[in-house]
C-alpha cells in the first residue's frame, strides 16, 4: 500500500468517527490500514527515526480515538463530539500525515 493510500485511509476513518460519534453511523474498523502497514513496515523501516516517531504518534492518535469511544459507550456523546471536534484530535491527525510524509521521505 502506498503512503498516499494510507494518508487517504486515515482521513476516512476519521471521518466514520465523526459519523459515528454524530449520528450513530457505523464505524470502520479502528485505522486498520495504517496499522497494518506499520506492520508490515516495522522490519525493513524500524532503524528510521521518522518511522519510530510514526509509530508513537499512531499510539497516541489511537489512545485518544479510545477515550472518545469510552465517553460514547457511556452515553456521553456531547463530550465525545467536544473531542473529536477540539484541536488536540486535530493536531494528533496532523501529526500521523506529517510523519508518513517525513517517513516516505527518509526510506528514500
Amino acid at each position: 500500500m502506498k503512503t498516499n493510500d494510507i494518508v487517504l485511509a486515515h482521513a476516512k476513518y476519521k471521518l466514520s468517527l465523526r459519523n459515528f460519534v454524530e449520528n450513530g453511523s457505523e464505524l470502520q474498523v479502528p485505522d486498520e490500514d495504517l496499522l497494518f502497514w506499520l506492520r508490515d513496515n516495522k522490519r525493513s523501516l524500524s532503524h528510521l527515526p521518522a518511522f519510530q516517531h510514526l509509530e508513537k504518534e499512531h499510539e497516541a492518535f489511537c489512545n485518544y480515538v479510545s477515550a472518545v469511544l469510552t465517553l460514547v459507550d457511556a452515553g456521553q456523546r456531547s463530550q465525545a463530539r467536544e473531542l473529536i471536534k477540539s484541536e488536540m484530535f486535530v493536531l494528533l491527525s496532523e501529526e500521523i500525515v506529517s510523519s508518513i510524509a517525513v517517513l516516505e521521505r527518509a526510506a528514500k
